[in-house]
């Protein structure tokens, strides 16, 4: 505050000496509105001119800028010139704050000559500038895999409050921790060769992105660790991502035997359809039991699914001997609960068109049909998500599906109206690889 008066009284000053003018100066004048202004640490400011009377004529007024502030570091201007328009007395320029973190910075305008106009009180103005509190950044998540290509993400918080839809794209550098065992260049690339986050003007999230290149036994792991600067201070826990390069994924990644081990969107899928009013339809979620175990085969040139070693629910929907043909890989928002957090940032999942399922998921009702069921490969390939996305419940989520199916539904259908339990309602369960 004492630093603020000071400045103040400087300004007061200053202005008493720079707005004199000859008073034998005769015709309307130009003049900024006010003799100082303070650009706030993290909003945009508004610096107004003002005539003495309406323009005749659109009217440019250009200025000078000079101060300890540096353009394109600390600030922004919208424009270098005011343009008054015909009818109009005033005009207005925005100045928006970028990277303002060294303290005692300031900005000072001063308005030149306009043809048939005199200096008014206030030619110059001066604009202290706020600064911001360092960044600290840190990893949204802290695991990824990397099948073609996929992003990482950072957040930024300033004080205990994170910090989203910046004015101005923000740049958070990173290094790659020597615990990596990939190369870069060799087994991935970052997309645009920066090692540096991208916090795009108005996002949530920084994010790099990248690809993969070339698989390697021993040669498979990549870990980006952010860097602390002037302007970022790094998170104590999660500073850094941890990748594991899976490569491309296809039908030899499912073939074997894989037993169960948990219902991973129960929670998540209990928790949102009752709060949207099912509560009866979440008491018989499809379970399985611990000696559920799938397998993946090729049989005859065909890749199918078998089911003879189900006793759980999953064989209601599953039928024994179906063909799986692989789509592609895709990238898709999460609905989880431990990566609910990750809201806008897309993972990797394999594709797969089965060729007949029992949508209606029921011992008493068979719906056979074909069916897109997708799939994730976790953990250096030892766990298999199952992500069942295409159903029409009879027995669970009635209601939901109902309300969700509704030609008139207006709500997040997520990702094809086709397939509307996709996305909020996608039962996904975990296997764990037996090894032959």
């Amino acid at each position: 505050m004492r630093k603020i008066l000071f400045i103040l009284i400087v300004i007061s000053c200053w202005v008493g000496m720079a707005g004199c003018s000859d008073d034998d100066n005769k015709g309307p004048d130009v003049s900024f509105r006010r003799p100082y202004y303070i650009l706030p640490a993290s909003e945009s400011l508004n610096v107004e001119i003002r005539l003495s009377e309406p323009a005749p004529a659109d009217i440019t007024v250009p200025f000078t800028v000079a101060g300890t502030g540096e353009e394109g570091i600390d600030y922004s201007l919208s424009a270098h010139e005011f343009v008054v328009q015909a009818g109009l007395d005033s005009a207005i320029i925005t100045i928006t704050p970028v990277t303002n973190m060294t303290e005692g910075r300031e900005i000072h305008l001063t308005l030149q000559e306009v043809t048939g106009y005199v200096p008014g009180i206030y030619r110059q103005t001066m604009i202290p500038i706020e600064t911001k509190s360092p960044f600290t950044s840190s990893f949204l998540s802290t695991e990824y895999n990397l099948y073609t290509e996929m992003e990482v993400a950072a957040l930024l918080h300033i004080g205990g409050r994170e910090y989203t839809s910046p004015s101005y794209d923000i740049s958070i550098p990173f290094e790659i921790d020597p615990a990596s065992t990939a190369v870069l260049g060799t087994h991935y690339e970052i997309e645009g060769g920066e090692k540096q986050f991208i916090y795009q003007k108005d996002d949530y999230m920084a994010r790099v992105k990248l690809k993969f290149l070339k698989k390697e036994e021993g040669k498979n792991k990549v870990v980006l660790r952010l860097v602390e600067t002037d302007n970022f201070m790094i998170s104590l826990s999660n500073n850094r991502a941890y990748i594991t390069i899976n490569g491309p994924v296809n039908f030899d990644d499912l073939v074997g035997s894989w037993k169960f081990k948990e219902f991973s969107s129960k929670d998540y899928v209990t928790s949102t359809a009752s709060m949207a009013g099912d509560t009866e339809g979440v008491k018989n979620l499809p379970e399985c039991v611990a000696t559920d175990i799938l397998v993946f085969e090729n049989t005859g040139g065909k890749n199918v699914i078998r089911t003879n070693k189900l006793t759980g629910d999953l064989v209601n929907y599953f039928c024994d001997g179906a063909e799986v043909t692989v789509r592609d890989i895709v990238n898709e928002q999460i609905y989880l609960p431990s990566e609910m957090n990750e809201w806008g940032l897309h993972r990797s999942v394999l594709r797969t068109d089965f060729s007949k399922v029992n949508l209606n998921f029921s011992p008493d009702y068979q719906n056979y049909a074909p069916a897109e069921v997708d799939f994730r490969i976790l953990e250096d390939g030892d766990i298999l998500e199952v992500r069942i996305v295409q159903y029409i419940p009879l027995d669970f989520l009635q209601e939901t599906y109902d309300y969700v199916s509704d030609p008139f539904y207006t709500g997040d259908r997520n990702f094809d109206k086709n397939i509307p339990m996709k996305g909020n309602y996608t039962l996904s369960y975990k296997f764990s690889r037996i090894e032959d």
